[in-house]
């Protein structure tokens, strides 16, 4: 999820691991690119990063393909939409959007890639959706629960209701865009996939003190299954920013991202890992960073089970420099004018 998020830890789940099936293909390996120089991504080997599609980012999109950087761009369900939204990072009530409004405001900006020649390694509609911060059906404050699939499915639920209206809009903003993908000349083959939704644990009635209210990544995504959107994706974006504890064995972090992340994903219809991170607040130049590589490896070996299963396709970190400050973002691997070691294992093939 954003730095914007709460950070969700996971937890130990003791379960037996089967073994793996036949080995998959190799992940798409990214980063998130908010705020970063191409020179120096290309420089570095990157091949693929993640960043919203706005007016004020087509050109920087067209700029990466050019330095042979492919982009999964993140187009949002509220483009072109008329209605005005709540909040500081478009919380458009999902209920209120229009597809065809979806349609006029995006085209555009699709079209002016398709005129550059730009191949997207993918089309990802919205991001986290299952939180408050980006989906205006979600009271605030709230009941402070994370909400299931009964809740989205019961009709007497009247906080759970109109976000369950919203994510049936939601698949038909889905449906308009797989069309524009399918017509357009360069990127017919490009995979379209589901907002990242953000790791917020299993259902449970209270689980935010401050009255915050979120959907369940694996329920939200069964509920989406349940109203047709398979038809339309290729697959289902989730993230998650595991904990540090170099303590937890690969076997039970396994387990945990199985119950928490996983489950939703298939061969059929894999999980893009399109936000994960690790977190290092030291500020200092040269960067200190050596603790932070021997966790993402370890983070790495669990999701190498997912890899080889074919439930996982691309694993996108957050982030290259994260948002701009006046100091070094906790999430940035790019510090101090170089790329850190813990970023070249994080970027590193699979």
């Amino acid at each position: 999820m954003h730095r914007f998020l709460a950070w969700a830890m996971l937890g130990c789940v003791p379960a037996a691991i089967p073994a793996p099936a036949a080995q998959a293909a190799s992940p798409i390996i990214g980063v998130n690119a908010y705020g970063a120089n191409l020179d120096d991504m290309a420089a570095n080997g990157v091949k693929t990063l993640r960043i919203s599609l706005f007016p004020n980012s087509v050109d920087f999109v067209v700029d990466a393909y050019r330095h042979g950087i492919s982009s999964v761009v993140i187009v949002y369900p509220f483009t072109g939409a008329s209605i005005k939204w709540q909040g500081p990072w478009g919380a458009a009530p999902l209920s209120r959007l229009d597809p065809q409004e979806f349609i006029a405001g995006v085209t555009p900006l699709l079209n002016k890639l398709e005129a550059a020649g730009v191949r997207l390694a993918a089309i990802e509609l919205g991001n986290e959706p299952n939180g408050g911060g980006f989906n205006g059906d979600i009271a605030s404050p709230g009941s402070g629960r994370v909400l299931g699939l009964a809740d989205l499915n019961n009709p007497n639920d009247a906080e759970a209701r109109p976000i369950a209206a919203g994510f049936r809009v939601y698949v038909k903003i889905m449906a308009a865009l797989k069309d524009i993908r399918d017509h357009s000349k360069h990127n017919q083959q490009t995979p379209i996939i589901t907002a990242g939704m953000a790791n917020w644990g299993p259902p449970r009635a209270k689980a935010f003190n401050n009255g915050g209210v979120a959907v369940s990544l694996t329920d939200n995504i069964e509920f989406l299954r349940q109203n047709g959107i398979d038809k339309y994706v290729d697959g289902y974006g989730v993230h998650v920013y595991p904990d540090a504890d170099l303590r937890k064995p690969v076997v039970t972090r396994i387990a945990s991202l199985e119950q928490l992340l996983f489950a939703a994903c298939t061969r059929a219809k894999p999980c893009w890992l399109t936000e994960w991170g690790v977190g290092n607040a030291d500020q200092s130049c040269p960067a200190k960073d050596a603790a932070r590589r021997q966790v993402i490896g370890t983070i790495r070996d669990a999701f190498k089970h997912f890899v080889d299963e074919g439930r996982l396709s691309a694993l996108i970190y957050y982030a290259w420099v994260g948002v701009p400050g006046n100091k070094i973002d906790g999430s940035a691997i790019w510090r101090c004018g170089s790329l850190t070691e813990a970023g070249r294992l994080a970027l590193s093939p699979m």
